[in-house]
């Protein structure tokens, strides 16, 4: 017998899209999401549903969803929030098993509200209809060139998919991701999740041997349970990166009128993260440095790692963050020691951290971080990024094609010497996004690039920290 096909794959992978409440005024949220879908480049059948027009963006309306001819997968709605009820139960009539709600106005506002979104519910669960909120901002799927936004965009690649409570900060989070090096080609904005939770999507995503990193933005979590079943089973495949705000009396407040969450002890959250082997970061800026690690870096056996750096003040700030994060530096043995000084000046320091001091030399670049990976007393590498910068001070005469060519393969013969060992290796540059060239070719070349040593650390410690966590749950 076939396997039932998940609803959500219905949402993220549909051949057919009503959008219910389409508008030809651009100004509204139904033309708005329309144009976005097709500016998308969506290859599957659309239907604008509007009974008051005859054709939307040169596609013929419909008046309801139940005149559209065929299937349609997934409707997405765009009426006033006292006609969802009614489009809810067109679909269950068509057979459409899944919808998007991005119409406002139900448990988030009070008691009215919270009835309204009650009936949609029971209409939904009658009618074997899943939904994505009420109160969203849409989805996006880049596989579908499925752009489900007020504003089209995709992502043109990435294995990392983002489910997000919050849905204009988390639309924006979507949007910015690609800038900093994260590929998000599957989006959630989840609103009030009063049929499909967070936990759906978690278990979903799960199973999706496209995505290797999930990332969530949660305000609450409605089954506490059963989000901890999955998220232990899912964090056993693939890391799950969530950032949980409303910790403070104020946040919480926030969220109750925001989605009409419950936030709950931030205590509570904290250790049920820690037992389920998820990572959690405190803002978004940590957020994607840690999944810029686990997309790009091999997880480390432990804990020790070796530092690298032509500063001694990135040595000392490198060591400082890791003892605050919960790494070790070993001390190198006097035979890896010998060896490190045969590339570096007599007065330089062979132990670890390796202070390069202010060198120019290439072999002291290109030769002491394979000499560092080679020991097994380090489970990985934090060092300072080789940037243009550097090698216009070798080459200031070069023109720029042959400067960019020795740039590339100085760091390629870096990459090539450093990825044999299966060890993590994070580059730090504090001139990264003025040498935006230089931290694109690693980042493409998946090495991850952090502006800081405090920044680079922490993806570090969240590698062995889902490593630790994993391998527990494995075993339990």
């Amino acid at each position: 017998m076939a396997k039932e096909r998940n609803p959500i794959d219905y949402i993220m992978n549909p051949s057919s899209v009503a959008v219910v409440g389409a508008s030809q005024d651009p100004l509204k949220w139904g033309h708005m999401i329309f144009a976005s879908i097709i500016a998308g480049g969506f290859q599957g059948k659309l239907y604008p549903i509007n009974p008051r027009a005859d054709a939307i963006e040169g596609f013929k309306c419909y008046p309801s969803i139940r005149n559209v001819p065929g299937d349609v997968d997934l409707a997405i709605i765009v009426v006033p929030a006292d006609a969802v009820p009614s489009v809810i139960e067109d679909c269950g009539a068509k057979g459409t098993p899944a919808a998007v709600i991005i119409t406002a106005g139900f448990g988030e506002t009070g008691e009215a509200g919270r009835i309204l979104q009650q009936k949609i519910v029971d209409l939904a669960e009658k009618n074997n209809v899943k939904f994505v909120g009420p109160n969203c901002m849409g989805v996006c799927s880049s596989p579908a060139k499925l752009s489900a936004l007020m504003v089209p965009f995709l992502h043109p690649k990435g294995d990392v998919a983002f489910v997000s409570q919050s849905g204009g900060y988390g639309m924006q989070l979507y949007l910015m991701a690609s800038s900093v090096g994260v590929g998000i080609s599957k989006f959630i904005s989840s609103g009030n999740e009063a049929s499909l939770k967070g936990v759906d999507y978690l278990e979903y995503f799960g199973e999706d041997p496209d995505i290797k990193v999930i990332a969530m933005y949660l305000e609450s979590i409605r089954d506490g349970r059963r989000f901890m079943k999955v998220a232990s089973e899912v964090s056993k495949k693939k890391p799950i990166v969530v950032i949980k705000v409303g910790v403070s009396e104020t946040g919480s407040k926030a969220a109750a009128s925001h989605t009409g969450a419950l936030a709950g002890s931030d205590k509570v959250y904290d250790a049920a993260f820690k037992q389920t082997g998820i990572v959690r970061a405190h803002d978004a800026e940590e957020m994607f440095d840690i999944i810029k690690a686990f997309v790009r870096c091999p997880l480390p056996q432990g804990n020790r790692i070796g530092i690298i750096s032509n500063s001694g003040g990135i040595c000392v700030e490198t060591s400082d963050a890791a003892e605050m994060y919960g790494l070790e530096i070993p001390m190198f043995s006097e035979a890896r020691q010998k060896e490190i000084l045969k590339y570096i000046p007599w007065f330089g320091n062979p132990r670890n951290p390796v202070d390069l001091t202010a060198t120019l030399n290439m072999a002291s670049f290109l030769k002491v971080p394979e000499v560092m990976l080679q020991d097994e007393a380090i489970d990985g590498l934090i060092m300072l990024g080789l940037g243009t910068s550097v090698i216009q001070q070798l080459f200031p005469t070069a023109p720029k094609e042959t400067f960019v060519e020795l740039f590339k393969n100085l760091n390629k013969q870096i990459i090539d010497s450093t990825r044999k060992y299966g060890k993590p290796v994070i580059v730090i540059n504090p001139s990264a996004d003025i040498e935006a060239e230089a931290a694109k070719f690693l980042e493409e070349s998946n090495v991850p690039v952090y502006l800081t040593p405090e920044r680079a650390v922490k993806a570090m410690s969240a590698l062995y920290r889902y490593k630790v966590a994993r391998d527990k749950l494995l075993s339990s």
